[in-house]
């Protein structure tokens, strides 16, 4: 059974604490395989959408946070959250092989409202809705 909400929730992680330290697509292999380590309960079909999504990013970010700034009124990509500058990528990478966009930002919210500040939600939902549609 492919838990996608499961995967996205890792992928967010994953990506948080690249973010965190810094690390580039090169230097994210360790801290991927460390996670895998971790999360036993994923199965193989999750572990590829997880791979592909957080390898997405890595590799597209620079162009993701063009397109995330462009598109921030006020803003600067640096301010904003961790949690909502990686989710943000997230919709963004995997609108890029997923054609279901509105499921893509309905489960992004969810997990910002989940993890991040209490109105973060209404942001990430502009941004992504204004880029993805």
């Amino acid at each position: 059974m492919f838990r996608i909400k499961y995967s996205r929730e890792i992928v967010l992680k994953i990506l948080y604490q690249l973010d965190a330290l810094k690390c580039d697509a090169a230097q994210s292999g360790p801290v991927i395989e460390e996670y895998f380590k971790s999360f036993r309960s994923v199965n193989p079909e999750e572990e590829k959408f997880i791979r592909r999504l957080v390898q997405t990013v890595m590799e597209q970010k620079q162009d993701i946070d063009a397109l995330i700034s462009k598109n921030l009124i006020g803003w600067k990509l640096e301010r904003l959250a961790l949690i909502d500058r990686n989710l943000l990528r997230m919709g963004m990478a995997e609108a890029v092989f997923n054609s279901e966009k509105p499921i893509i930002i309905d489960d992004l919210l969810r997990i910002a409202k989940k993890y991040s500040d209490a109105d973060s939600y209404k942001l990430i939902n502009a941004i992504l809705d204004k880029v993805l549609n």
